[in-house]
C-alpha cells in the first residue's frame, strides 16, 4: 500500500512534465489548461456523427469537467492523473470556471504509458455540490457509467436510472465510453488561487462571482460550449 501511494504521489510531476511546452502561453498552466480544454471541444465539433459525444447529454446536463491530457502509466499497477477545468451553468449562465484534479489506480497486466482526454458530463445538481466541498470518489460518492457515442444519439431511457455521470476518453483520436470507478476527482485549490489571483479562494467563491468572460480562452470555451447547449453566451 504504502508502495502504491508512492507511486501515485509521483504522478502529478510526471504530469505537469506533458504541459512544460505549453509554459509559454500568457497566465502560465491554468491559462493552457483552459486552451487545451478548448482543444477538446473544438475537436468534438468536428467529430463525424459516429465518432461524436452526443450532444444531448450536453444539453440536458448541469455541468461538464474536461481533463485533457490526463495522464496514465502501468507497470502491473495502473495509475493516472490529470488536471482540468469544472463549469455548470444555473440559469442558463456558465459558471467560471473551477479548476479540478483527477488521480486513480487499477491493477492487473499494463505496461507502459499514453495521454488521453476525458470529459465527464453531470446529471445532477447535488453531485456538482458534493464535489465544490472538495473530493468525490466516482462509483462510491457518485454513480458513474460509461457515455454512449453518436451525435444523434438519444436515451429514452437510461438504463442506469441511479446514473449521475456519463464519463468518455480519448487516447488514440477517438472518443469512447469509459469506466472510471474508483478514481477521486478533487477541487484543485492551488490551481483556482493561482488563476483567480486570490489566495484562498473556494470553489463556492467562484461560482458565485459574475462570469468573468476577460479571458480569450475562457469566451472561446463557452461559446463551445454554448453551441452545444443552444443558449445565447450574454
Amino acid at each position: 500500500m504504502n508502495s502504491l501511494k508512492k507511486y501515485i504521489n509521483l504522478l502529478p510531476a510526471l504530469s505537469l512534465l506533458l504541459l512544460l511546452p505549453l509554459q509559454g502561453i500568457a497566465g502560465g498552466k491554468e491559462t493552457a489548461t483552459i486552451w487545451s480544454a478548448v482543444q477538446v471541444l473544438e475537436e468534438i465539433l468536428d467529430e463525424s456523427s459516429e465518432e461524436s459525444i452526443p450532444t444531448s447529454l450536453l444539453r440536458n446536463g448541469d455541468g461538464v469537467v474536461i481533463l485533457p491530457g490526463m495522464l496514465s502509466v502501468g507497470w502491473g499497477i495502473g495509475l493516472s492523473h490529470g488536471t482540468g477545468i469544472m463549469l455548470f451553468r444555473k440559469n442558463k449562465i456558465w459558471n467560471n470556471p473551477v479548476f479540478v484534479s483527477m488521480s486513480g489506480a487499477s491493477f492487473g497486466y499494463q505496461i507502459g504509458a499514453q495521454s488521453s482526454d476525458v470529459i465527464l458530463s453531470f446529471k445532477r445538481p447535488n453531485t456538482i455540490n458534493s464535489l465544490l466541498d472538495g473530493t468525490i470518489t466516482l462509483g462510491v460518492d457518485a454513480a458513474i457509467a460509461a457515455g454512449p457515442i453518436g451525435r444523434d444519439t438519444t436515451l429514452a431511457t437510461d438504463a442506469t436510472l441511479d446514473t449521475e455521470i456519463y464519463s468518455w476518453s480519448r487516447s488514440r483520436g477517438l472518443f469512447a465510453g469509459v469506466a472510471l470507478d474508483g478514481s477521486a476527482l478533487s477541487v484543485d485549490e492551488e490551481a483556482n488561487a493561482e488563476f483567480y489571483k486570490q489566495p484562498g479562494i473556494t470553489a463556492e467563491d467562484i461560482i458565485k462571482q459574475a462570469p468573468d468572460n476577460r479571458s480569450s480562452g475562457l469566451r472561446r470555451l463557452k461559446s463551445l460550449l454554448n453551441q452545444h447547449i443552444g443558449v445565447s453566451n450574454e
